[in-house]
């Protein structure tokens, strides 16, 4: 009777372990399968998790990095493609301009020869529009006559323009002048201080003291030198 019931007890073992085993490993399936699985839901693996598909690696950042090279696995430096510029339009020389011309003339000053007598001076018109204005009655003789004992004067043939000139001034000894209220060209030999109507219109290159003692009535001829 025992010998019996042993028997019956070995046998169900025999069954129950394999019947166990099976039984574990359709629960494992089942997990791996199913919603509560390792992987989140639907059995896909979550975003980290190393179960299920994780090989696929994110989209890579577009850069300036290409594809690896299938002979080495190193990724090549791709450049963006230079766009063509045509080509660059040559300009001709620059052409270069002369110095600005001036409108006024250049005249200067005009050497002259004054004879006083019979004595003989060189001199200079200065450039201004009254001494030129005499400088085109040249050659001429004036009469003329001691004032002050500072100066010689006697009237020209004709009036000079005073246009652009100032309206008075003070010349300096050894001046030539040109007064205008009387018409009159001047010889400065002393220091006559300064009149309305004077206007310095040349100079001699050496004192002219020595005419101060020539009489009235005399005779000054201007001309160019």
């Amino acid at each position: 009777m025992i010998g019996t019931q042993h028997l019956r007890h070995l046998r169900a073992r025999r069954w129950i372990q394999p019947l166990g085993l099976a039984v574990v490993l359709a629960s494992v399936a089942a997990c791996a399968a199913g919603p509560g699985g390792p992987g989140g839901p639907g059995g896909r693996p979550a975003p980290g998790s190393a179960a299920g598909d994780d090989t696929r690696q994110p989209s890579p950042a577009v850069s300036s990095v290409g594809s690896p090279d299938p002979s080495t696995g190193v990724a090549t430096p791709t450049t963006a493609p230079t766009t063509a510029t045509g080509p660059t339009t040559a300009t001709g020389p620059t052409t270069a301009t002369g110095p600005a011309t001036s409108t006024r003339p250049a005249t200067g000053a005009i050497p002259i020869r004054v004879t006083v007598g019979d004595r003989v001076f060189t001199a200079e018109l200065y450039d201004n529009p009254t001494a030129h204005d005499l400088a085109d009655q040249l050659p001429l003789t004036v009469t003329m006559d001691d004032l002050h004992r500072l100066e010689k004067t006697g009237p020209l043939p004709r009036a000079l323009t005073t246009e652009g000139v100032p309206a008075g001034s003070d010349p300096t000894i050894d001046e030539i002048g040109y007064y205008a209220p009387g018409r009159d060209l001047v010889l400065y030999y002393g220091d006559v201080g300064y009149f309305n109507g004077i206007v310095r219109i040349g100079r001699f290159d050496d004192p002219i003291q020595s005419i101060a003692t020539e009489s009235d009535g005399l005779r000054v001829t201007v001309e160019r030198a």
